[in-house]
């Protein structure tokens, strides 16, 4: 009987891409992807493996993401805690692929699951289509960091050559596991992968790039208020290394009109609805 083969992914998306590819590559039989549904890169992650730590991080999002209902939970199954007892009931002759690409989420992601299988005798591998020194990537975007930028075609060479990818060591995955206990553990609640490393930063790290965008775009509008979508859009574009959420960035514009540092017009909340400016004596 042939072992199942598990792939782990960190986003919806990139689970319905990855499905597809095995369709197209014949090879759905024996093999099970699962996905979570969440956002590493920002909120607490603290003892996350268990219900409250999960509670706490839920609390967190839902008071501060405007959309959190409708994007976070419409599918249960995928939730937080129900991925992490999927994962730790997967039997231990399982062979698991871990598909990340290259930003804070997926590799905060790789972190957790494997501190979740630390002590299971699995054989574990990651995969990382759009490494760059991987000589089997083939036309892929040009500088893509998320796996949802590729298309399922791109996919199916690694199904295929999945013997040539290394078994993960013991050494490798506690040096992982050790990355997860230090970043769960920090109380910084944003983060960004920069030079191959997770780099923890105040949840307000990116407030001076809304700031800058929205004194750029001033002078397109007659009344200096530029739309939130467009200074939402242009700081992602600006920071499209690191795969930002426009979620949390429009509820980084909220609490700088709360704070009264950005007037506006319309109602926040949701990015089409309001228009903001920066407070005239702030900007020399």
């Amino acid at each position: 009987m042939t072992n199942q083969h598990v792939h782990i992914m960190f986003g919806m998306e990139e689970q319905g891409i990855l499905k597809a590819a095995l369709h197209k590559a014949e090879i759905r039989h024996n093999h099970k992807v699962i996905s979570f549904n969440d956002w590493f890169a920002f909120g607490p992650l603290k003892q996350l493996h268990l219900e409250e730590g999960e509670k706490t991080r839920t609390r967190w999002l839902s008071a501060r993401l405007s959309n959190y209902e409708p994007l976070y939970t419409y599918n249960p199954e995928h939730q937080t805690g129900r991925v992490v007892e999927t994962i730790q009931s997967l039997s231990e002759d399982t062979n698991v692929t871990l598909w990340h690409g290259n930003h804070a989420h997926d590799q905060i992601g790789v972190r957790f699951v494997l501190s979740l299988l630390r002590d299971r005798k699995m054989n574990m591998k990651l995969v990382n289509p759009i490494q760059k020194d991987s000589n089997m990537v083939g036309n892929v975007h040009t500088n893509p960091v998320n796996l949802s930028q590729l298309k399922a075609s791109e996919y199916i060479p690694f199904l295929h050559k999945m013997d040539e990818f290394n078994l993960l060591t013991q050494e490798e995955i506690d040096e992982f596991v050790l990355d997860w206990e230090q970043i769960s553990n920090d109380p910084a609640l944003f983060r960004i992968w920069e030079n191959d490393h997770v780099k923890l930063c105040a949840e307000d790290a990116l407030d001076q790039d809304l700031r800058n965008v929205i004194i750029e775009q001033s002078s397109l509008y007659p009344d200096q208020y530029v739309p939130a979508s467009k200074v939402v859009s242009e700081v992602v574009r600006k920071r499209e290394g690191y795969s930002l959420r426009k979620d949390f960035l429009e509820y980084r514009l909220r609490s700088l009109i709360q704070e009264k540092q950005l007037l506006f017009k319309g109602a926040p909340g949701q990015l089409h609805r309001y228009r903001v400016k920066w407070e005239m004596e702030d900007v020399i």
